[in-house]
């Protein structure tokens, strides 16, 4: 083989590799997995886009019980973001970006709250996203798998 062939070749096998890795990268609809959001681990919250500019300061994690010494019965997972824009304009973002059938849940004075029922959650499991001066939440709350 030439080395022009060869070139040719290692071109087209890197095109190649190229349009497999785009292929494979997360979902861009609203309401699919992304892969690359910094919510790693998560069942249902890396659906939600991050805010632009935002940055990864915390996490944050507890879990729910029917009784003081019972088993978890759900599990919570927060993640907590930085951010340097009004809060109105933060959740005027959200209001456009999130997956559909999120709707506004009641939040504190001065912070605003959304709530998304995935599709194939059980009774109990939602993502919460929660918006305020200087912090961006975003939440779910999940079954534990082989729990009552």
């Amino acid at each position: 083989m030439s080395w022009t062939q060869r070139g040719i070749l290692a071109v087209i096998l890197a095109l190649g590799a190229l349009i497999v890795m785009d292929r494979t990268r997360g979902s861009s609809k609203p309401g699919g997995p992304d892969r690359e959001s910094p919510i790693r681990g998560s069942t249902f919250a890396s659906a939600i886009p991050i805010y632009p500019g935002a940055k990864l300061a915390d996490i944050m994690g507890g879990e729910y019980r029917d009784a003081l010494d019972g088993p978890a019965v759900f599990t919570s997972q927060s993640w907590f973001f930085t951010i340097t824009d009004p809060v109105a304009e933060v959740a005027e973002f959200y209001r456009k970006n999130l997956p559909e059938g999120a709707r506004s849940k009641e939040a504190d004075e001065g912070e605003v709250g959304f709530e998304w029922i995935p599709p194939g959650a059980v009774d109990g499991e939602s993502v919460y996203l929660v918006v305020r001066s200087g912090q961006l939440q975003i939440g779910e709350k999940v079954k534990v798998k082989g729990g009552t």
